[in-house]
């Protein structure tokens, strides 16, 4: 369950816990933990071993049976010696099948009292929670990460400072349980498959927080300047959004994508609470093409409605920067497209008609350079902007390519070495670079100065035919003595 708060406009901020639970709801949780249940674990051999006291075996064995019947009366009469002793256990044992059930016998306490999640916590916890959240199996990691983000937001809402270490101890699984997906790997076991949604549901359970989206917003800057972006949880997410053939749907369980794709959008939306995240969510990780995207092949409406949320909080958080940056990711027009469907979500509906007319007016407000501009940043060109075809446009504008120390030429440069660029972006940027050659003094040193040429070279072997014909004109220009 979530709240929501209002902001001062009467529009819906990002949602706090009201549940000390998480709402992880699957068929195979479900269905492992029933089958975990029929196999009894033999307690005399721990106490034989000293691992645990008659007494305690006792315990345990009066803990099976009140899970298997629902009735946990007694179990919670001494629910602070049960937490004590499941936590103690969870730092002792070694033996996979044990852990498991110590974990059901957990959940079941805790599913019993939520309210009491004090005595989860009064037994610290988390460093034996920590260390399982490495192990190979799927349901011990699943729960562990489970059990320690429902303490982390029980700390948060006692008031106390979110423990950075735990949180991002959890997101560094979450991003573990979603490379299958985004590598376009079969998962390993069933259990995989199933982890993503889940994974998701725990990501946005910390990103609820200020300090979690703060916290992880600061580590995936610091990953993405230190050239290791792909492994940050931001373009993690977005990878998941990129899914778009049957083929994702097998490795997510019985999740369909456009579950998996609200879920995901869910945490960016969460994330663009935080100034700085909204400010820089397309400047430093290129989201807006791919929410663009999703908006466009989406079925549902609340995947929709999720999309146009975090371009609303963009534009709150950096109106004048992420309208050139929207506007360049075609958002415009695929507004217009979207209010021909007349949602009957009055909330959406004001959110697109707000994104509209910010958009509107900054484009009314913009040059054909700077719309041009807009478009180059988006990483996504297209013909459909007729600047790219227009000699007067160039004759114009070639100039304005290296002000600022060449820093648009760089940027058309890196569109044509960019190995995920689709292949009308590569064409168009062939064609725009040709035209820079062609009416900029130097132009051919500039350009061949920063990898065009090379560049070039390759993309005459490229699949599309398109992009073969236009690089090949252009390498021409790039390569012939009588241009500048």
């Amino acid at each position: 369950m979530a709240a929501q708060q209002e902001r001062s406009d009467g529009h819906a901020v990002a949602p706090f816990s009201t549940s000390s639970l998480l709402p992880i709801e699957n068929v195979w949780l479900q269905e492992t933990t029933e089958r975990l249940r029929s196999h009894p674990t033999a307690w005399e051999g721990y106490q034989r071993a000293g691992l645990v006291t008659s007494d305690e075996v006792s315990m345990l064995r009066q803990a099976e049976q009140a899970g298997q019947s629902g009735d946990m009366a007694r179990v919670c009469e001494q629910g602070g010696a049960y937490a004590a002793l499941y936590v103690k256990l969870l730092g002792k044992l070694s033996r996979v099948e044990t852990i498991q059930t110590v974990l059901i016998l957990t959940d079941d306490l805790v599913q019993a009292a939520p309210d009491r999640l004090a005595w989860l916590l009064a037994a610290e916890p988390l460093p034996p929670l920590r260390k399982l959240l490495d192990s190979d199996d799927s349901f011990v990691s699943l729960k562990a990460a489970q059990f320690i983000t429902l303490c982390l937001s029980a700390l948060v809402a006692e008031g106390e400072a979110l423990p950075l270490d735990m949180a991002l101890a959890v997101i560094d699984y979450i991003k573990k349980a979603l490379a299958p997906l985004i590598q376009g790997e079969e998962a390993s076991d069933i259990a995989e498959g199933h982890a993503v949604p889940m994974a998701l549901c725990i990501a946005s359970e910390i990103l609820r927080t200020a300090r979690g989206r703060t916290s992880i917003w600061a580590k995936d800057m610091e990953m993405r300047e230190a050239g290791e972006a792909d492994a940050a949880l931001i373009p993690q997410l977005l990878g998941v959004l990129r899914k778009t053939s049957a083929g994702a749907n097998a490795n997510a369980g019985s999740t369909t994508l456009p579950q998996l794709h609200y879920q995901a959008l869910f945490c960016l939306w969460l994330l663009t609470f935080d100034q700085a995240a909204a400010h820089g969510l397309d400047l430093y990780f290129g989201a807006a093409p791919v929410l663009v995207q999703v908006a466009q092949k989406a079925l549902k409406h609340k995947v929709v409605r999720m999309v146009l949320a975090i371009w609303r909080n963009m534009l709150v958080a950096a109106e004048a920067e992420n309208a050139t940056r929207l506007l360049g990711a075609k958002v415009l027009p695929l507004c217009a497209t979207l209010e021909e469907r007349r949602y009957p979500d009055k909330e959406m509906q004001d959110d697109l008609g707000y994104i509209a007319a910010v958009l509107q007016r900054h484009l009314d407000q913009m040059s054909s350079y700077e719309q041009y501009r807009s478009e180059l940043y988006s990483g996504r060109l297209s013909f459909d902007n007729p600047a790219h075809a227009l000699e007067d446009f160039w004759r114009e504008n070639a100039e304005k390519l290296t002000e600022d120390h060449d820093r648009d030429l760089q940027q058309l440069v890196r569109l044509l070495q960019s190995k995920d660029a689709d292949p009308t972006t590569l064409a168009a940027a062939c064609v725009d670079v040709g035209h820079f050659v062609q009416h900029m003094d130097g132009g051919r040193r500039r350009a061949d100065a920063l990898g065009a040429k090379t560049a070039t070279m390759q993309l005459v072997e490229h699949a599309d035919a398109n992009v073969q014909y236009h690089a090949l004109q252009t390498l021409a220009r790039l390569v012939s003595t009588s241009w500048r």
